[in-house]
């Protein structure tokens, strides 16, 4: 880290210590005594602690989300007017996040424990500052599934939608140490492998038929 330049040290040691004590415990004093640097240099990279957070989300997410449109981008076009197959847009979905995982190994791991406390904090305006990184490729796979699925409600849609981005966010964190349900033991499982299951998974259940209601659930 001494050789890095004083933006990169601050976004770096500000991304270990907003993981591992949270947004709110963790001061820009504690940020720059790590990175040494000063607070000058917080206000002119990045203007504020809130500025910090979403810069240090958007050099995860970024390309991340580029790469999805890119892959969305040439499955609409190789389908046409034709419902675009809906694995295909899973694995478009999924695969550039665990590639990035396995590419930045346990600073992904790192990001992926920061990303889960944003998700656990009860300060929307935190929450937003990460769910705003995924505006476009939200609108973009949304409509990309409802078409893919036209005997699903949009209501539907979205709720799969969620579903998958929760079993992806949980593998991406806890692949190294998979808990066995029957055996309880732990396991590491490669992204590839973890990928290729989920992919799997998931379709299963984004092309599931809509199950009738129970007369307990219309009450």
């Amino acid at each position: 880290m001494p050789n890095a330049d004083t933006k990169t040290r601050i976004m770096d040691v500000g991304e270990t210590l907003f993981a591992e004590r949270g947004y709110e415990a963790t001061s820009l004093r504690d940020i720059t005594g790590k990175a040494g640097a000063n607070l000058a240099a917080v206000n002119y990279h990045f203007q504020s602690k809130e500025g910090l957070l979403s810069a240090i989300f958007q050099r995860h997410v970024g390309p991340v989300n580029r790469e999805r449109l890119l892959v969305l981008d040439a499955i609409e076009a190789r389908a046409s007017k034709r419902p675009p197959n809906v694995e295909k847009l899973i694995r478009a979905f999924l695969a550039p996040a665990f590639a990035r995982r396995r590419e930045r190994g346990a600073d992904g791991a790192r990001f992926m424990q920061l990303a889960g406390r944003m998700h656990s904090e009860t300060n929307e305006r935190l929450r937003s500052l990460l769910l705003d990184q995924f505006e476009e490729v939200a609108k973009r796979f949304g409509k990309a599934f409802s078409r893919a699925l036209p005997h699903l409600a949009r209501d539907e849609v979205s709720l799969r939608v969620h579903f998958l981005i929760g079993a992806m966010a949980h593998t991406l964190l806890w692949s190294d140490t998979m808990l066995g349900f029957e055996s309880r033991k732990r396991r590491n499982v490669e992204p590839e492998e973890a990928l290729e299951s989920l992919v799997r998974f998931t379709a299963a259940g984004m092309t599931a038929p809509v199950a009738p209601r129970s007369e307990e659930g219309r009450r």
